[in-house]
Parts: C-alpha cells; sequence; structure tokens
C-alpha cells in the first residue's frame, strides 16, 4: 500500500487523510484584536485633538447697563416678594381673628338657644 501525500483509493475510501503534523491554528483573533486597539485608539485622539483644538465658549460680557437694569429687577423681585409675605401673614392673622369671633358667636347663639328652651 503507497502512502503518499495525494489523494489515493484508500484515502478516498476511508476519507480520512494522513497527518504527519499538527495543523497551525488560526490566528485571526489577533488581527481582530489589533485592528480594534488601533480604531479605539484612534478614536480617543480624536477626541483629545478636538477638545484641545476647539476653546471652550466663552458667555457674551454683559454691559455695565444692562447688569444694572437686572439688579434693579432682581431688587424689584426680592420686594414684591417681601410684600406678598407680608400681605399673607396680615391675611393669616385676619383669618384667625375672624374664626375667633365666629367660634364666640356660635357659642353666644347655641347660649341664647339652650335658655330659651329652658323658659318653655
Amino acid at each position: 500500500m503507497a502512502i503518499g501525500f495525494g489523494p489515493t483509493a484508500s484515502q478516498r475510501l476511508s476519507h480520512v487523510g494522513l497527518v504527519v503534523a499538527p495543523r497551525r491554528r488560526a490566528r485571526w483573533w489577533l488581527g481582530a484584536a489589533v485592528v480594534a486597539a488601533a480604531c479605539a485608539s484612534g478614536i480617543a485622539g480624536g477626541f483629545l485633538w478636538r477638545e484641545s483644538a476647539i476653546p471652550p465658549a466663552q458667555p457674551p460680557a454683559a454691559s455695565p447697563a444692562e447688569v444694572r437694569a437686572l439688579r434693579d429687577q432682581v431688587e424689584q423681585g426680592r420686594l414684591a416678594l417681601r410684600l406678598s409675605d407680608a400681605r399673607s401673614r396680615e391675611l393669616e392673622h385676619q383669618i384667625d381673628t375672624l374664626n375667633q369671633q365666629l367660634a364666640e358667636s356660635q357659642e353666644q347663639l347655641t347660649f341664647f338657644r339652650k335658655s330659651r328652651e329652658g323658659r318653655r
């Protein structure tokens, strides 16, 4: 029987090839890892370059007249808030007084009803 490297009749019949040395494993994952690392470093470098190339945005400077007008508006708002707080406290005080007077009136009414019933 001849053992050759070409396909022979016995190999065709058994579907088994002669293995002299183990096959080298495919190293495709190594290439994929190198490509992924290159892409990641490129993206990171791009972000770093972009951050250093673009200056941060600065808000436009307001003129002193605008600043003064805004401060006046803020002060007027604070005064209006204080005034509304004072009004609400005064209204709460008036409501408490009216509730107290109502309670007293109800007590008097109850007293008069009981005294009227007592006379009958």
